[in-house]
């Protein structure tokens, strides 16, 4: 998925939402995505019943039976992926990105299948051999339909399919390649290119500029603005533009364009634009918790062997304690103490703490391996549990760089909202480990707002389920 902090121009964010895409707006594309799975899981699981009988292992059973059981999976599977925004063009286009979807929400679709039919006594109508078929139909055919909107989209992108034609209006300042590359991905084709300063703006209206970019042969404007101190060309842009019958649409950058991402609501006659989402409600808090608690609990019992074996190897490698404990800030500042496998021959602390590099020597042997595949953060189950930490949410820092950060990025103190977690939105999006610069941590900061203004549970479980994928990544850890 388009990750929605990016500092680069964002038609898909920018502008309209309802972005026509091969004739249809994005509603309708998540409707026709997701009747397709709809009709595919129901056919899978008919096609499972038949294909087991055809083998020759099951019962003769009646098909509408198996088409029950579809339907019933379908609702359940379709109500996830819309409950994870999974459906919206961009996502559905994405085979790397719903794989991990399809894996996780299926399988769980089924296995509440089945608990439902346990608890309502009718599970021995229901053969085994045929679930299992239907499973593997219904992943199948679900790849197959990512397969087919990853052609279409190529396809679109390519320009086999007509677009709707665009001109771009912008400040002579601005470098308009990442607009264009981002407006032939929503859908738009930049035909044309006028770019406005104050001193080109005439004495009279701009009509005759405008007709000679082209204005007359698009299907709308597009207006990209970031030069805050020059809102007047801005403001005569726009005013002359109301002239032509054709629809105009604004974007912004930089700070006005983080405000107008913000959930709008009516304040009087105003839009208002909420930029800090309020905290979570007590059903919210409740939910949010229970998963903490039940998969904490979980995790702990499954990977009890591999902390015995952790432990074991970190007491043979290297003199000193298998646990490490830091300070850290959590929820609204408060200070806690996080649990980790010791991966350093340091125990550094308070305010004088160094982050690990490439080939930093204080880290040991076992501890780079550990480190490199989060092994060493097994521990914090174990504050999740009592209640410190979230599974995901922010990664906590140390007390020493968030004093630093604190004062250097605006925005720093808003990740304390929330619960931080074991893991969260910028570690699976490519904002794990070191942050050598201040760019870096500026961009981890960003993840982690747009997490806390965007959550819901299933948005947990998708972190999770990320999560594991990059853990076999070991390219920025160390």
């Amino acid at each position: 998925m388009t990750i929605p902090v990016e500092y680069n121009w964002s038609p898909n964010r920018s502008v309209r939402g309802d972005r026509k895409w091969l004739g249809f707006d994005t509603i309708a594309i998540s409707c026709i995505a997701s009747t397709c799975d709809f009709v595919v899981l129901i056919g899978a699981s008919a096609a499972g019943h038949l294909l087991y009988q055809q083998i020759g292992s099951g019962d003769a059973t009646d098909l509408s039976l198996y088409v029950g059981v579809g339907l019933f999976i379908a609702t359940v599977f379709v109500l996830a992926m819309f409950g994870v925004h999974a459906y919206r063009p961009a996502e559905i286009r994405s085979v790397r990105r719903q794989l991990p979807l399809i894996l996780a929400l299926l399988p769980a679709a089924i296995l509440f299948f089945i608990a439902v039919a346990l608890f309502l006594k009718i599970g021995t109508t229901v053969s085994r051999g045929t679930m299992i078929a239907t499973a593997g139909l219904s992943v199948t055919g679900l790849l197959g339909l990512r397969l087919f909107w990853r052609h279409i989209g190529n396809a679109f992108s390519r320009a086999r399919f007509p677009s709707r034609k665009v001109l771009l209006i912008c400040p002579g300042t601005m470098q308009v390649e990442p607009v264009i590359q981002r407006a032939t991905q929503s859908g738009l084709s930049v035909n044309h290119i006028m770019t406005i300063a104050e001193s080109d703006l005439p004495v009279g209206g701009m009509g005759e500029a405008y007709q000679r970019n082209g204005i007359d042969d698009v299907d709308e404007v597009l207006v990209a603005w970031s030069d805050y101190g020059n809102l007047r060309a801005l403001e005569k842009c726009l005013s002359d533009l109301r002239q032509f019958c054709v629809p105009v649409s604004v974007m912004f950058g930089g700070v006005v364009g983080e405000v107008v991402e913000g959930f709008a609501q009516t304040v009087g006659e105003r839009r208002a634009f909420q930029i800090h989402r309020p905290p979570l409600d007590f059903f919210q808090r409740l939910l949010k918790r229970a998963f903490d608690v039940v998969f904490s609990i979980a995790a702990l019992l499954v990977m009890f062997p591999i902390c015995v074996m952790v432990a074991i190897a970190i007491k043979l490698d290297s003199p000193g304690p298998i646990f490490f404990a830091q300070s850290r800030k959590g929820y609204s500042g408060r200070a806690f103490r996080i649990l980790k496998f010791r991966s350093m021959s340091v125990m550094e602390d308070g305010g004088n703490v160094r982050q690990a590099t490439r080939n930093d020597p204080r880290v040991t042997r076992v501890g780079g391996f550990i480190r490199s595949t989060s092994l060493d953060e097994l521990p914090q189950f174990w504050n999740v549990l009592r209640g410190d930490m979230s599974v995901v949410g922010p990664r906590p820092h140390a007390m020493a760089h968030d004093d630093l950060y604190g004062t250097l990025i605006a925005q720093y103190a808003s990740r304390r909202h929330v619960k931080p977690g074991l893991t969260g939105w910028a570690q699976i999006s490519g904002c794990r480990g070191e942050t050598p610069t201040l760019d870096r941590m500026a961009d981890r900061v960003q993840h982690d707002l747009w997490y806390i203004n965007n959550w819901s549970f299933w948005l947990d479980v998708k972190i999770v389920v990320l999560t594991m994928r990059t853990m076999f990544d070991r390219s920025n850890v160390y």
